[in-house]
């Protein structure tokens, strides 16, 4: 069953890198973090990872026309690069190998928060573009245009609570967890969520360019360098992914072992 899985993944990122929606760092990535997964949970995590990635994939493809405005400001857009692979499925890895060597319960549900974390996040970050009034800043409490880090919108955290919710209410039956878990799973996922907002609103580095004066998480724009304006420099959006849904899934891990 294990080398089954595992091939699947090759598959699977092979797949996502014919269709550029991995690059091929992305795809290899996606092949180690899918592997590790499937020797720690073996299907049943596989099965969560891909509603994950498939979910948010799919998201990705509504309303681009809208978005356009968005990839001009958030760092990265178009296919996943292994950064963002690792930013989104490093401690969901980490936390498969503690599973295989320890067998600890724990460890099963540090995955499944993380999870759903990333998953609350990135629905966020989909379907707030989506609404017709601008987001509020969490620094400024100004509007600021759709895709600025730090921001809020009704949609949003309606997207942030749905996606929280859609992996706790899948892995649940998969996991055959009970209610209670799954409730603990949705509320750990929207804690992710809410602690990247303000991250991005507080500590994601920001620059300007010097070509049309907007703010952007971008390097180059306009194919001109862009200039520091805040934040920490070494905290791009991967890094606050990274760092926001290893905190909450950490909370929850420390919940669940001593509570």
């Amino acid at each position: 069953m294990l080398k089954i899985t595992i091939l699947f993944c090759l598959v699977l990122a092979l797949t996502g890198y014919r269709f550029r929606l991995l690059t091929m760092s992305g795809a290899v990535l996606t092949l180690v973090v899918g592997s590790g997964v499937s020797v720690g949970f073996g299907w049943q995590g596989l099965a969560v990872l891909l509603l994950f990635f498939g979910s948010s994939s799919l998201l990705s493809k509504v309303g681009r026309s809208k978005k356009q405005v968005v990839d001009t400001i958030v760092e990265k857009d178009g296919a996943r690069d292994g950064w963002q692979v690792l930013a989104n499925g490093g401690v969901a890895l980490f936390a498969a190998l503690a599973y295989t060597m320890t067998q600890e319960a724990s460890y099963q549900l540090l995955f499944l928060f993380v999870i759903a974390a990333s998953n609350a996040d990135t629905w966020a970050s989909e379907i707030g573009p989506l609404s017709k009034r601008d987001p509020w800043s969490l620094k400024t409490f100004r509007r600021v245009p759709a895709g600025t880090s730090g921001a809020m919108s009704v949609i949003g955290t309606i997207g942030t609570i749905a996606g929280a919710a859609f992996i706790a209410c899948t892995a649940s039956l998969i996991f055959s967890l009970p209610i209670p878990m799954a409730v603990l799973i949705t509320s750990i996922g929207v804690l992710g969520s809410l602690f990247d907002t303000i991250f991005g609103a507080t500590w994601q580095r920001v620059y300007r360019c010097s070509i049309c004066g907007e703010l952007t998480e971008k390097r180059i724009h306009h194919q001109t360098p862009t200039s520091y304006v805040s934040g920490i420099r070494i905290l791009g959006n991967d890094a606050v992914n990274f760092l926001t849904s290893g905190l909450a899934g950490g909370i929850g891990f420390i919940f669940v072992r001593f509570w």
